[in-house]
């Protein structure tokens, strides 16, 4: 199945259950920023990645009044930075340059959210998948890494768990002020190939959210 068609699939499932229950269904957009990292060979910490952001719809289908489905559809930006140092056939120093590695991604977490009513907070966790979009360096076309580095997969799979605050606009309308976790379990590649090992993610999330009852 295609991304674009795994997207129209949730979209419409959550249409459906909208159609089909008395329940409530909010949507809602979203933006925030994100802390990516890597682990999963010896070198994974020495990756040096700087602030990414999201934007994107969520979907809450209410199945009581305190438990729902909350599904998102993010667009989100990685960015790590790379120096390279040059060195001359007497291994003199000659210089250095930054780079800096882009990934986008659409981000497709299904959770289960649960609501502490009178107090305003929730917890929410389930899985996710992430699908990459674009893998980019800039300057554009400055390094190849096709011999040092394995294959970027497109697939990165995993599990999310969060914890925030509701704050009431009016009946129908609230914002939503969320941490968020994103544990990838699966090797999505790029591990340098003379040492071995697998890349796999983690993504602390900072997400404001603003909520339409509908």
């Amino acid at each position: 199945m295609k991304i674009k068609e795994l997207v129209l699939l949730i979209i419409g499932l959550f249409f459906s259950l909208n159609l089909n229950a008395q329940n409530e269904l909010k949507i809602g957009v979203n933006a925030g920023m994100t802390y990516p990292d890597i682990r999963g060979h010896e070198y994974a910490k020495y990756n040096n990645f700087k602030l990414g952001y999201l934007l994107g719809v969520t979907f809450d289908y209410y199945l009581t009044e305190d438990l729902s489905l909350k599904a998102n559809v993010n667009y989100e930006r990685k960015i790590k930075k790379l120096e390279v140092t040059y060195y001359d056939y007497e291994a003199e120093e000659t210089g250095k340059q930054s780079f800096r590695e882009i990934y986008e991604y659409i981000n497709l977490p299904v959770l289960l959210k649960y609501e502490f009513v009178n107090s305003g907070f929730f917890v929410n966790g389930g899985p996710f998948v992430n699908y990459l979009l674009n893998y980019r360096i800039k300057p554009n076309g400055s390094i190849d890494e096709s011999n040092v580095l394995t294959e970027q997969k497109k697939i990165d799979f995993g599990l999310s768990a969060g914890i925030g605050t509701i704050i009431a606009l009016n009946e129908k309308n609230d914002l939503t002020i969320e941490i968020r976790d994103d544990l990838g379990l699966i090797d999505t590649g790029g591990v340098p190939k003379h040492v071995g090992g697998t890349v796999k993610t983690n993504v602390i999330k900072l997400i404001l959210g603003w909520n339409l009852g509908i």
